[in-house]
C-alpha cells in the first residue's frame, strides 16, 4: 500500500494541473468499445470525463466515479448537454460499492491503494453477465513509466488476468500497445498494457 495516490494526492494533482488534452477519449478506449452495443457504463477513475463523454456520444448511459471533486467538476462542464445521460459521482472506488452491475466496465490509468488484483477484482464484480471489462494501464516494462512515476503506478498482464477466474471469463486482449503522449512540441512514447475481457452470460 501507498499513500502516494491517496484522495489528497489526486485532488492535489487536479487542482495544480490543467487539463491539455481538450477532451480527447483514450485511444485504447476508442479501439476497443466501437461496435459493442451501447447499454450501461461505469467509467471506474473518469478524471476530467473525456471517456464518460465519449461513451455518451455512442449512446451508453455512464456512470462516472473518481476521488477528485475538481475532475468530477470539470468533467461535469466538459459533457455540458450530455450530462444527462451521465451520473457523475464523487467516490473512492476502492471503497464504493457500485448500485448495480454494468454491460461495460472501463477502469484506465488508475492507481489504487490497494493491491491491483484486488482492485481489478472489484471492478470485475460490477459487470454484468455477457458484459465486458476493459482495463488500461502503464505497462511495467515501459521505461518512461518506471522512470517518472511510482512502481505501483505501472501493472503487468497477470495483475489484472489473475483477478479473472478462467471459469467466469473470456480474455480477449492482454497485450501491450505504444501510444504517443504529452503536449505541443513535447511529445514521448509510451506502452500501455491493455486487457479486454468478457464474462461469461448467466447458463
Amino acid at each position: 500500500m501507498t499513500a502516494s495516490f491517496d484522495p489528497q494526492w489526486w485532488e492535489q494533482h487536479y487542482r495544480e494541473h490543467a487539463p491539455h488534452d481538450h477532451g480527447s477519449p483514450s485511444p485504447q478506449l476508442v479501439a476497443e468499445v466501437t461496435g459493442l452495443p451501447a447499454g450501461t457504463a461505469l467509467d471506474a477513475g473518469c478524471g476530467r470525463g473525456a471517456d464518460a463523454v465519449w461513451l455518451a456520444r455512442q449512446g451508453w448511459q455512464v456512470t462516472a466515479v473518481d476521488v477528485s471533486p475538481t475532475a468530477v467538476g470539470d468533467a461535469e462542464a466538459l459533457a455540458g448537454d450530455l450530462g444527462s445521460r451521465i451520473e457523475w459521482v464523487v467516490a473512492d472506488l476502492t471503497t464504493w460499492q457500485p448500485p448495480q452491475r454494468y454491460d461495460l466496465v472501463v477502469s484506465q490509468y488508475v492507481h489504487p491503494t490497494v493491491p491491483f488484483g484486488a482492485f481489478v477484482a472489484r471492478l470485475a464484480e460490477a459487470v454484468a453477465p455477457g458484459g465486458t471489462l476493459l482495463v488500461v494501464g502503464h505497462d511495467h516494462a515501459d521505461g518512461h513509466s518506471a522512470a517518472h512515476a511510482p512502481r505501483p503506478a505501472s501493472i503487468t498482464p497477470d495483475a489484472v488476468t489473475g483477478a479473472l477466474p478462467a471459469e467466469a471469463w473470456d480474455v480477449a486482449v492482454a497485450e501491450s500497445r505504444t501510444r504517443a503522449a504529452g503536449h505541443g512540441s513535447h511529445r514521448t512514447t509510451i506502452e500501455d498494457l491493455v486487457v479486454k475481457a468478457r464474462r461469461r452470460p448467466l447458463a
